[in-house]
């Protein structure tokens, strides 16, 4: 492969409505398999269904489009819902699309649960990762430890709320599957987690020596939890955030109680912390044999009143407090 050379940002959006069918898959189909020209995928990150109010609408209409566009996986980035009774319905939601389709575990996914409890209940097989699909690797990662006294410790029922240092790592275990597991395959390869491997991990140092020392081959690192919508490069290395489908967190004076109804406001104890996006925010990555790789991500607006009408700044470069997933281009 050719290094990767960023060439540019742009805009484009979409969004609709709902449809059926099954399964979690971590094998491709045969089919799948011998089409190598070109893959499409579609993603959606930190959903945050007991938070938002209208997660299922946005999440049947994410499944609808990438069942109309009929692409070959669809992919969650973390923060999508409790292992709760009340969620069978909205999980059910995420298993009417017909193809194969992948979790990642966020961190407030165990704010009720074990990590074994979510994995259950989502009928995911393992927290970390790979699979091969349409002459592609993908590898998924598990940032959700602890590091305390020497010793790693899985995220179980928020004992992540602590120091903020001793949080956001993966365990040395892992980072030695996923050196072994980028050295193994000979695939242009993309690599997922929640958590930021540009700056939110904690020793993710390590897994960008990992990655750089294999830069011929690593596409780009993608992930969620920040809720903003930005990119960086670093060493040869493409770095993408993607924002929430649903929202940003906003504290003291960008709060509101004027976004939602009364009633929702009484039924949801944070709603007012919620300054929510109009249209779900998702996006579709297709990768093209000649070494193209395209984001397509939705735009849509604040909900009323915007936090930018308070007085949030918008960052239109890096990081950016926005409503929208902006569109790339990367050569590789």
């Amino acid at each position: 492969m050719k290094r990767r050379k960023f060439i540019h940002q742009m805009g484009i959006g979409a969004a609709l409505g709902m449809i059926p069918q099954t399964l979690l898959s971590f094998t491709p189909t045969m089919a799948l398999e011998k089409k190598s020209k070109e893959l499409t995928f579609g993603i959606v990150t930190d959903v945050h269904k007991d938070l938002m109010p209208d997660a299922d609408r946005r999440l049947e209409t994410f499944i609808t489009e990438a069942q109309e566009r009929k692409v070959d996986f669809i992919i969650q980035m973390g923060d999508f819902c409790f292992s709760e009774k009340k969620n069978k319905g909205f999980l059910s939601i995420w298993e009417t699309y017909k193809g194969s389709k992948y979790h990642i575990l966020g961190n407030h996914d165990m704010d009720k649960h074990s990590k074994k409890e979510v994995l259950d209940f989502w009928g995911m097989p393992k927290p970390y990762y790979s699979y091969d699909l349409g002459g592609y690797h993908f590898i998924v990662l598990d940032a959700n430890f602890l590091y305390q006294d020497e010793k790693f410790i899985d995220y179980d029922k928020a004992n992540f709320y602590v120091d903020s240092k001793i949080r956001t790592f993966i365990n040395n275990e892992q980072i030695e599957w996923f050196k072994g597991d980028l050295e193994r395959t000979k695939l242009p390869t993309i690599i997922f987690s929640h958590q930021s491997l540009w700056h939110g991990v904690k020793n993710r140092l390590t897994l960008q020596r990992i990655m750089e020392q294999h830069k011929e081959k690593v596409i780009c690192s993608l992930n969620g939890h920040n809720h903003t919508d930005y990119h960086f490069k670093k060493n040869d290395i493409d770095y993408f955030g993607i924002n929430s489908m649903s929202y940003q967190w906003v504290s003291g004076k960008y709060e509101s109680r004027d976004r939602f109804s009364k009633e929702l406001y009484e039924q949801y104890g944070n709603l007012h912390h919620i300054a929510g996006y109009e249209d779900p925010l998702y996006a579709f990555v297709s990768l093209k044999s000649k070494g193209l790789m395209k984001i397509e991500g939705v735009k849509s607006k604040w909900m009323s009143p915007s936090p930018y009408e308070m007085g949030m700044s918008e960052e239109l470069n890096g990081s950016g407090n926005s409503s929208r997933i902006s569109d790339y281009r990367i050569k590789f």
